[in-house]
C-alpha cells in the first residue's frame, strides 16, 4: 500500500524554500533549482504543488501569511495607547532582515500580479487588508468613516514605504525612529479628527 502524505511534509518545505529566496527572487523558482538547493527530487516538489505556477501561489501566500497573526487581533479593542503598542510591536516583527527580505519578495509578487493583468490576487491584497484593519481601528475611535478611509490608507501606504526604505538603505534604525514619529502623530490626528468641533 501507498504511504499517507506526511501532512507537516509541505509547511516544512514552504519554510525551507522561504530561507533559500532570501537575497533571490521568485523569477529564480524551479522545481530543479529548488531540488538543487534544499537536496529533494524534483519528484517531491511536483508531489507537494503539481507545477511551478501552483507553487509560486503557494510561496507568496506564505509569505503573505506571516502576518496573519497580527491581522487576528481586532483593531476596535485597542484605545490609542494600546494601537502605540501594537504598531510598535508589528514593526518589531517585520522590520527584522529576514522579513525585510520576505517583503522584497511580497512586492515583487504584486508586481507580477500587475503584469499578469489579473484581478489583485494575495500579494496585491495585503495592503488593502492593513488599510481596513487601520480603517477599523479609527472608525472605533470615533473618526467619521470618509475620514478614516483617507486616513488608514495614507498611514498604509505610508508604512509600506518606511518598509521599503528600511529594505532599500539597510537603515533600520533611523526608520524605525521616523515610524514611530508617524505612528504617534497618525494618533493625534485621529485624536483631533474624532473630537466633536466646538460651536
Amino acid at each position: 500500500m501507498p504511504r499517507k502524505p506526511d501532512p507537516t511534509r509541505k509547511p516544512e518545505l514552504l519554510g525551507q524554500i522561504l530561507e533559500h529566496l532570501a537575497g533571490r527572487t521568485l523569477a529564480t523558482v524551479s522545481f530543479r533549482t529548488l531540488a538543487e538547493a534544499l537536496g529533494v527530487s524534483t519528484y517531491v516538489f511536483v508531489y507537494h504543488f503539481g507545477n511551478r505556477a501552483q507553487l509560486v501561489d503557494e510561496i507568496v501566500r506564505a509569505i503573505v501569511a506571516r502576518q496573519d497573526d497580527l491581522l487576528a487581533v481586532d483593531p476596535t479593542t485597542l484605545d490609542e495607547q494600546g494601537w502605540l503598542d501594537f504598531m510598535e510591536s508589528a514593526w518589531q516583527k517585520v522590520s527584522t532582515p529576514y522579513n525585510l527580505q520576505l517583503q522584497r519578495l511580497e512586492y515583487e509578487a504584486a508586481m507580477l500580479e500587475m503584469i499578469d493583468g489579473a484581478e489583485p490576487g494575495v500579494a496585491r491584497s495585503a495592503v488593502a487588508k492593513w488599510q481596513g484593519f487601520t480603517r477599523k481601528w479609527c472608525v472605533s475611535q470615533g473618526v467619521p468613516e470618509a475620514v478614516a478611509m483617507v486616513e488608514a490608507r495614507l498611514f498604509t501606504d505610508t508604512v509600506y514605504g518606511l518598509q521599503y526604505d528600511a529594505l532599500a538603505t539597510g537603515a533600520t534604525e533611523e526608520v524605525a525612529d521616523v515610524f514611530r514619529r508617524h505612528v504617534a502623530t497618525f494618533a493625534e490626528r485621529m485624536r483631533v479628527a474624532a473630537t466633536p468641533a466646538t460651536v
